[in-house]
């Protein structure tokens, strides 16, 4: 990813420093030889082991982002210290080192003979956890892999690439699989200069690289005011996911919607505004997740003097600490990311001692601004107790366009709760849908294509025709800006409500 990394001067007291965890286990430096499959390296990891675990314990692995190291994972993610508390051991793999042109210790997670099964990085992160394997006890059902930035696109490869081994995965600020370097945006905030691949061909990808029907949970995690992966990232990777994973109908945001809230635990006071949405394969609570979701809009700038303030980050919570690529307070990524691994195991579905919530009607459903909303209502039922009582929590005013949630409890006599999701979109029929086209181009483009005008100084300025956002000088021919279209002809920097889910 497009950052610049300088130095950290250390000069000042510790006493001055953010209160850090004081760690409770040993560290270890490994190197991994290379194998004879085209692209695997000598590369080096570090394996952080907790003084107390479990026998077997779970595994983490932490793939670093571009212009960083391994040493950063451990010394400012907070992991180090969450590992201490859950009884995980942490493994921290360092590229090491590439042929390919890229940003300085960038995963290659657009190059192809890096992403895929018997080639690269992918095969050389599973030969990491297997040589962890081979020197500690490690349970095979609570394998798990993360990252930041091309550090989270990497964790999204390995988990496509094996899912057959590891058990969940968490993506913080990444990509879907198989996409291009062009998904990264190098346009100045906030303005976005990343174009994608579709869904469906991202979804192609993926089931062109499975070897195993195992469908890997998998946490993304999108800061939405984040310049350089942006918002529309994280998008796509849940619905390139579900679209993979997923059956129909229970293959899209609005009918997989089993449960959501607000984020938690957070440092610091401020979650950002944070939201949690729980996608699972019937779209009921009860089952396991297929994808979850923490998307907020975060600060651009962090403490550090050298951060281009791009709102690109990793949040490590209380024991984290502040860098260019990481902020302490916010929504703490440790805990929010072990939570995820625990609830998901690769021993599949644990005993259902919980009811089961149906949706009765349409999901979702669409109501013509205006006309009254009548519930269609839903079901409960369970294995012991048979039909049981529904209650609903429903507030829909059909006389405003808009996405509103209907959302159908119920709880057994041994205190299960169970919860499914109802999306209602309230539309006006007399207004032109949204096309939802892409369009990424240089301000100049967009303006002889009419998706701009001139305006501003002198009429020096690229205005998009939507929401009037500046895209640059007019005659900007190079850097590319991505414009979204709502209505035929109006085209806006983010994308219009309607095509964001």
């Amino acid at each position: 990813m497009p950052w610049t990394w300088t130095p950290r001067l250390l000069a000042l007291p510790l006493l001055l420093l953010p209160a850090l965890a004081v760690r409770a286990g040993s560290l270890e430096s490994h190197s991994l030889p290379a194998a004879d499959y085209p692209g695997s390296r000598e590369r080096q990891y570090q394996v952080y082991l907790p003084d107390v675990r479990p026998e077997p314990a779970p595994l983490v692995m932490a793939l670093h982002g571009c212009r960083m190291t391994h040493d950063d994972v451990l010394r400012d993610w907070g992991l180090t210290a969450a590992a201490d508390r859950h009884g995980f051991i942490l493994v921290a793999p360092f590229v090491t080192g590439y042929d390919e042109p890229r940003n300085a210790n960038c995963w290659g997670f657009w190059i192809d003979g890096q992403r895929h099964q018997g080639r690269g990085e992918a095969e050389d992160l599973l030969r990491i956890a297997q040589a962890v394997g081979a020197r500690h006890a490690i349970d095979p059902a609570r394998r798990y892999v993360a990252g930041l930035s091309s550090g989270a696109a990497m964790s999204v490869v390995a988990a496509t690439t094996h899912n057959e081994y590891w058990a969940a995965a968490a993506s913080v600020a990444g990509l879907p699989y198989g996409e291009d370097a062009q998904a990264v945006s190098f346009a100045s905030c906030p303005l976005s200069g990343a174009s994608f691949h579709s869904v469906e061909q991202v979804a192609a990808d993926m089931r062109a690289e499975l070897d195993d029907p195992y469908p890997i949970p998998l946490l993304v995690v999108q800061n939405d005011n984040d310049c350089t992966v942006v918002q529309s990232a994280g998008r796509r990777l849940r619905d390139a996911h579900l679209k993979a994973f997923g059956t129909p109908p229970f293959d899209t945001p609005a009918t997989a919607l089993a449960a959501q809230g607000r984020c938690f635990p957070v440092f610091g006071g401020d979650d950002y505004g944070c939201r949690r949405e729980v996608f699972t394969a019937d779209g009921n609570s009860a089952s396991r997740s297929l994808v979850e979701t923490l998307f907020y809009r975060g600060p651009l700038e962090t403490p550090a003097a050298d951060d281009e303030d791009r709102g690109h980050y990793w949040i490590g919570g209380e024991h984290g600490r502040d860098g260019p690529y990481a902020l302490r307070r916010g929504p703490s990524h440790p805990d929010i990311l072990w939570n995820f691994f625990a609830r998901h195991p690769r021993t599949g579905e644990p005993a259902d001692d919980r009811p089961r919530v149906s949706i009765e009607g349409p999901n979702p459903l669409h109501l013509a601004l205006g006309k009254p909303f009548v519930d269609p209502g839903a079901r409960a039922s369970d294995a012991r107790d048979g039909e049981l009582a529904v209650g609903v929590d429903c507030s829909v005013d059909s006389r405003r366009v808009g996405r509103y949630h209907c959302t159908y409890g119920t709880t057994n006599r041994r205190g299960k709760r169970s919860e499914a999701i109802r999306t209602v979109l309230v539309e006006d029929p007399g207004a032109p849908a949204a096309t939802c086209a892409i369009v990424s181009a240089s301000p100049l483009a967009h303006v002889f294509g009419e998706r701009a005008e001139a305006g501003g100084w002198f009429f020096s300025r690229a205005l998009a025709s939507g929401d009037r956002a500046d895209l640059g000088f007019v005659l900007q021919g190079l850097t590319a800006v991505t414009l979204h279209e709502g209505a035929p002809g109006e085209w806006f920097v983010r994308p219009p409500e309607a095509c964001s889910w």
